[in-house]
């Protein structure tokens, strides 16, 4: 993408009036170090749509961390001041519990638990020389980043906006063409497992985008109070929609296959097809007919062949279900293309009961992350005390940065080296303006002009994705050398140590990331799709934790799955094992064993000692799974299948044992997709 459009020099010129702005007030306060305070302007200032609302969460969560840090920093280094061994050790332990908190926390708030960690080595640690001043410097840092953070989130929040709503109401219309096309699709009898899978991943990655998307809109300022909940609850309906349209796909599918699919079956498929394509929100009317005429047919189909009959009501149910969602969808999608008006009592009923969703968190990963930067924090800092290297402490705390901002990908290894690349670019620019430049510009106006082509440059290769990168290493270590203050120092044997210092602690995290942290794609992707078999066996088994669990709270964490999935598989997709991997699959599955737990407590109780044999084989299975990477189910499990849903047969509450068919049917389709159709068991097999 070309940095030199309208949208990237609108945020350029934003970031570089507000650096300017946070320079002159920290020389109009006094303060010792106005650097930070623009440098704080470029940090926060990470051009994720450019939109005030990141801007001003990123500023919030800055402050909260650096003021974590600072505190934290005031307590570790005077108390171990005179023992250096166990400061490193100490530092290297905090270092490495932030960061792992950071990646437990996956959204805007854990950059503040990130931010604290590093702060003490980066801000703290050089002030172990003289631990008496570490208040004041402690203090001011705070100020300075403070005065940036302010900045950057007034000038991005007041100075042609850019508002994250246009983003979202942007991802809400791509996500509804991508859904209409796939719902249009799946209501064919045309199979295409790989069309299929790819619409899948689309509308995840679609629904992923829509819940960070959310979480932004919260900060921005001036937004309807109703506008992030609908966000939220948008993206939980439309996340029903994937189980919901891959088992309508499904059924489909299984009664085509069996040349059972009637005449008043394909009409109201058609009706269903029509009304998705050119349906409007508060339409209730249709809505209620197509739901009446499902009912009508799921009633008519009663006296047909088990099979025939169990997958019939299967698709009817969960084409009703679509139908709701879909319908909820679009009064929530009205919502937000039309914030100001009040929304009606179903929405408002949506927006209410909405939850935040779950992520998923790798405890090991985080730990082994936070690992790997303690490690490369404990080597820089050897260094440092062994060669008593008064600039080993600048190392340290780049070494405990580098390892830390790139913690949350797999192989960290190429953005390490990219700010490697570019900390030796920003040496010579920054030995130019502070040895050849500022010396003559005499006064904060000439001082302004001689920065402005460096800070409007840098802004605006920020904004491009190519360029990002590798724009803010440079704005990193150009500033960090340039180091403007009242009184600029000439001495060049400090610049030198601290530019070797920024360099080694670089290569320090990057050597020990190449040692002890790279995770490849096919191991990552390993223990995302365990996750979610050692989830579907804990649900399966009724472990206590899951109990509680909704279906909307299963659908979202493995929806965040997937989104986690698609990339990584895609670096896999020469591995044999991983061709068949379906993590929706898995998300299906999740809804059908929570539909039958609860019907086993309640209306199907009579049924309950066959579901719940059921239920087992099913945790067993997927804790095989977890451990063995075994992707077929016994055949055993479906005889237990069978044999529970010849009980669900006889169940006198009309109610009930539609409700239960559906899921067994989910299940006994999800597991075993290719086995010959139920048939009842005959009297001779029962008793056997």
């Amino acid at each position: 993408m070309n940095p030199i459009n309208s949208r990237g020099l609108v945020f350029a010129l934003n970031t570089t009036a507000a650096a300017l702005l946070a320079l002159y007030i920290s020389f109009s306060f006094g303060l010792t170090n106005p650097w930070w305070a623009a440098l704080t302007v470029f940090i926060t200032s990470q051009p994720f749509v450019a939109s005030s609302g990141a801007v001003v969460a990123r500023a919030l969560y800055r402050i909260a961390g650096t003021v974590a840090g600072v505190m934290a920093a005031m307590v570790i280094l005077p108390t171990l001041a005179n023992e250096p061994a166990l400061l490193i050790v100490t530092i290297a332990a905090w270092v490495g519990t932030c960061l792992y908190v950071s990646l437990l926390d996956r959204t805007p708030r854990g950059y503040a638990f990130m931010l604290a960690g590093y702060t003490v080595a980066l801000v703290g640690l050089p002030q172990i020389g003289d631990p008496s001043n570490l208040f004041d410097t402690a203090l001011a840092r705070g100020e300075e980043i403070t005065i940036g953070a302010v900045c950057a989130a007034t000038l991005h929040c007041l100075v042609f906006p850019r508002s994250i709503h246009a983003a979202v109401r942007a991802k809400v219309d791509a996500s509804l063409k991508d859904a209409r096309g796939w719902i249009a699709s799946a209501l064919s009898t045309v199979a295409s497992p790989a069309g299929e899978r790819a619409a899948r991943r689309k509308i995840a990655a679609d629904l992923t985008e829509l819940n960070t998307l959310g979480v932004f809109i919260r900060h921005e300022v001036g937004r309807h109070g109703a506008i992030p909940r609908a966000v939220s609850a948008l993206e939980q309906r439309m996340t029903a929609l994937l189980p919901l349209v891959a088992a309508v796909e499904d059924r489909l599918q299984a009664l085509a296959k069996d040349a059972a699919i009637g005449e008043a079956l394909s009409q109201h498929l058609a009706s269903v097809r029509q009304w998705i394509q050119d349906g409007v929100a508060g339409d209730q009317h249709r809505v209620d007919l197509l739901i009446e005429a499902g009912q009508r047919l799921a009633d008519d189909a009663a006296g047909s062949p088990p099979w025939q009959e169990m997958l019939t009501a299967s698709l009817l149910q969960r084409l009703d279900e679509l139908v709701r969602a879909w319908s909820d969808s679009l009064l929530l999608i009205d919502v937000l293309r039309n914030p100001e008006q009040a929304p009606n009592e179903r929405a408002n009923a949506l927006i209410a009961e909405t939850s935040a969703r779950d992520l998923h968190v790798d405890h090991g990963l985080a730990a082994y992350a936070g690992f790997a930067a303690a490690v490369a924090v404990l080597v820089a800092g050897s260094i440092a005390v062994a060669t008593e290297w008064s600039q080993g402490t600048i190392a340290v705390g780049i070494a405990a940065t580098t390892s830390s901002v790139f913690a949350f990908i797999d192989d960290p290894r190429p953005m390490q080296r990219t700010f490697l690349v570019w900390s030796f670019v920003s040496i010579p620019v920054a030995a130019l303006y502070r040895y050849a430049i500022l010396p003559v510009a005499d006064g904060y106006v000439l001082l302004a002009l001689s920065l402005l082509p460096l800070f409007f440059g840098t802004a605006l290769y920020l904004t491009s994705p190519r360029y990002g990168l590798p724009a803010l290493a440079f704005a990193l270590v150009s500033h960090t050398l340039i180091a403007v203050q009242p009184a600029q120092s000439a001495d060049f044997t400090t610049f030198t140590h601290v530019s070797i210092a920024g360099l080694v602690g670089t290569i320090i995290a990057l050597v020990v990331t190449s040692l002890i942290r790279v995770i490849g794609a096919e191991t990552s992707s390993w223990r995302i799709l365990r996750a979610g078999w050692r989830d579907l066996a804990a649900l399966a088994n009724g472990t206590p934790g899951t109990r509680t669990m909704t279906t909307a709270a299963w659908a979202g964490q493995m929806l965040d799955r997937v989104a986690m999935l698609v990339p990584r598989l895609a670096r896999v997709a020469g591995v044999e094992r991983f061709r068949d991997v379906d993590a929706l699959g898995d998300m299906r599955l999740g809804v059908n064993v929570l539909e039958m737990r609860e019907l086993a407590r309640g209306p199907a109780a009579s049924a309950s000692a066959s579901i719940e044999h059921v239920l087992r084989g099913v945790g067993e299975h997927f804790e095989s799974q977890r451990r063995d990477r075994h992707l077929a189910p016994d055949t055993t499990l479906l005889r237990s299948i069978d044999t529970a849903i010849g009980q669900l047969l006889r169940l006198d509450m009309h109610e009930a044992r539609r409700r239960a068919l559906v899921a067994a049917t989910g299940l006994r389709r999800g597991l075993f997709p290719d086995a010959p159709p139920y048939r009842p068991e005959r009297p001779e097999e029962a008793s056997t």
